[in-house]
Parts: structure tokens; C-alpha cells; sequence
């Protein structure tokens, strides 16, 4: 049964060899085992802790199934704190000449921090295909629905990057067109230096004026507010949850920044808080649901078989119970497939 809990520094190995898969740097995980083990203790950290209002927590949720590492997930609470988050709004501005009778639209591209303060969905990072899309699914719903138990912890806007796409070698049409002609470094480099850092120093050396997407290069052009075709399967993912990507692109790649109100994202919108019931009749036939405890320090999801009774309880396994720890009539989160 696919589980997903908080991580622990046990899952460092399990963790490091997933991210080494996924090549470095990347947007999901740093590929790295003295950061990763960083970041687990400052997950642990955040889960442990009494939260009143969002900032620096990190929550590192991990999946397993049949005790085996198949999935991994970061929340950060507040994009950017205590700094600013940066990216490039994209806008229309009108040039128009009544005189000659012209008016055109133009697409530019803004460097915004509006996003700063947001929360944060980093990308699933999934151990081999044969089970991605199921796998990342689960991480998703599994993240939201902790978002919906928790809410003081987390913003009331959410944000998803994906990063754009990159040419054979691993660089970045954009980044080529844009980033590197103020900072003098591939793009490999930057996101070797940007990797874990607050991306403040953006102000310092990206320009303040619009940028007029028409002015860049063709190449450029194209790739704006694309993904590469591995994460595709997460697109299509984040739209299914309501997720938009039409103001926001990344600083670096121009990859695509999805957005949602807290409350419209689907599976917080949809999910219920039932008593359990534990019942040894419920089999595969019944449909399958992410059901979440809804604690903190012991936040417990999985995807399992789950019926809603007629007196409004949801039944579900003996299994199922006992790996969200929990026992009849105690309330479970369910997102439903």
C-alpha cells in the first residue's frame, strides 16, 4: 500500500540515490547528500514544531510502498522568506498611436517578487516510470490535504514551478537570451550557484525594466512558459487540481509558475473530515482514496480502498487504519481518486 509520511534521516540514502537519478542540479531535490540531510532536519524541524503563521519550514514528504523509497516531495511554506521569491511577470502593454492609427499589443516580461510569501509546491521527484503518474498524484493530494488539515502553517496562495526546457548540452534557450547577458555564467552555473540559496541577488543584477518578448530571440521565444517534456505528466496533474500558469515564468529558464488560491486547488476543495470506520469487508472492488490523519508531527496519508456509509462514516481497511494510526470514529481527511 503506497504510504507517504513525513521524512526521516533514515531515508537519506533512499533519497540521495532518487535525486543522484534525477541529475543535478534539479528542481525537486538538491543532488547533493550533505544538503538533502540539511533539508530532512529541517523538515523534521518544521513538523515537530508548533506553527502559528507561515516562514521558513520546509516539509519533506516521502513515499514509500512495501517499505521501499518511490517518491519524494518538498512544501516550503513561504516562497522566499525571509527574503524576496523572484520571477518574471508577464504583461501586456499597448502601444498606440491615434494619430497613426495603429495600436499594438506587446507581451513583456516584468521582474516581479509578487510570489514572495506564497507557498511553494516543489515537483514530485519519482523513483522510475512505471508507476510515476499514480505515484505523483499521491504526493500531490497528500501534500494538499496536509495543507488543508494544517492551514495555519501555510499561505493562502500556492505556487508550482516547472522548469523550462533546456537544449541537449543543458542549457537554456532563455537563459542564453536573457539571464546570461547580465550575469556572464551558463546556465548550468547559475542554478549550481542559485541551488538552496535565496534568489534575492536577482535585484542586483537582473534588469528593472520590461523586457519585450518580441525582441528576443526566436529560440527563446518558444521554449517561454514551457516544460520539458518529463514533466508533462505534472503538468497535466497541476491543471487537474486548478492550478493556472498564464502571469509566471522563472527568472532562469522561463519555465512555467502555476498558481491557485488555497481553497480552489481540488483536492483541498473536495476533501472531507469523516469519522473512520475500520470494516474487513471493504476489498479492491471499492474505489480508492488518499485518506490523511491530519496530524503534524505524525502526518500519515495513503491510498486505499474507502466507502462513505450511509451514517456518514467512511470505511476503509484494517491495513489502511493502522498505517494513518488511527482507530474507529477518529477523523480521517479523505481526497477522493
Amino acid at each position: 500500500m503506497l504510504t507517504i509520511r513525513p521524512a526521516q534521516h533514515s531515508d537519506l540514502d533512499a533519497l540521495a540515490e532518487t535525486a543522484a537519478r534525477a541529475g543535478a542540479p534539479d528542481v525537486s531535490l538538491p543532488n547533493d547528500p550533505r544538503l538533502l540531510g540539511r533539508l530532512i532536519a529541517q523538515s523534521e524541524d518544521a513538523f515537530a514544531a508548533d506553527i502559528d503563521f507561515p516562514g521558513e519550514e520546509q516539509y519533506l514528504l516521502v513515499a514509500t510502498d512495501d517499505g521501499a523509497l518511490v517518491g519524494a516531495m518538498l512544501v516550503v511554506a513561504a516562497a522566499g522568506y525571509p527574503g524576496a521569491d523572484y520571477s518574471f511577470r508577464n504583461e501586456t502593454i499597448i502601444h498606440a498611436s491615434p494619430e497613426l492609427g495603429v495600436n499594438h499589443r506587446m507581451y513583456a516580461l516584468t521582474l516581479s517578487h509578487d510570489l514572495s510569501g506564497f507557498t511553494l509546491l516543489r515537483p514530485p521527484l519519482v523513483a522510475g516510470d512505471g508507476r510515476r503518474v499514480r505515484v505523483e498524484r499521491a504526493l500531490v493530494q497528500a501534500a494538499l490535504a496536509f495543507i488543508a488539515t494544517q492551514p495555519a502553517r501555510f499561505a493562502e496562495d500556492l505556487i508550482a514551478p516547472l522548469p523550462g526546457m533546456v537544449d541537449d548540452d543543458g542549457e537554456s534557450p532563455f537563459w542564453s537570451a536573457v539571464g546570461s547577458r547580465f550575469f556572464g555564467v551558463s546556465y548550468r552555473e547559475a542554478e549550481r550557484l542559485a541551488l538552496g540559496k535565496d534568489r534575492s541577488f536577482m535585484a542586483e543584477l537582473m534588469p528593472h525594466h520590461p523586457i519585450y518578448v518580441p525582441l528576443l530571440p526566436v529560440g527563446a521565444q518558444n521554449v517561454l512558459g514551457q516544460t520539458r517534456a518529463g514533466y508533462m505528466p505534472t503538468y497535466g496533474l497541476l491543471i487537474d487540481e486548478g492550478f493556472e500558469a498564464e502571469r509566471y515564468v522563472d527568472v532562469f529558464d522561463g519555465g512555467p509558475t502555476f498558481c491557485v488560491k488555497r481553497g480552489l486547488a481540488r483536492s483541498i476543495r473536495v476533501a472531507q473530515k469523516l469519522p473512520l470506520a475500520v470494516d474487513g469487508s471493504i476489498g479492491r472492488s471499492e474505489p480508492e482514496c488518499l485518506l490523511a490523519n491530519g496530524e503534524a508531527s505524525r502526518f500519515r496519508a495513503v491510498l486505499a480502498p474507502a466507502l462513505r456509509r450511509p451514517d456518514g462514516r467512511l470505511a476503509t481497511t484494517a491495513d489502511a487504519a493502522s498505517r494513518l494510526e488511527l482507530i474507529d470514529d477518529d477523523e480521517v481527511c479523505c481526497v477522493p481518486a
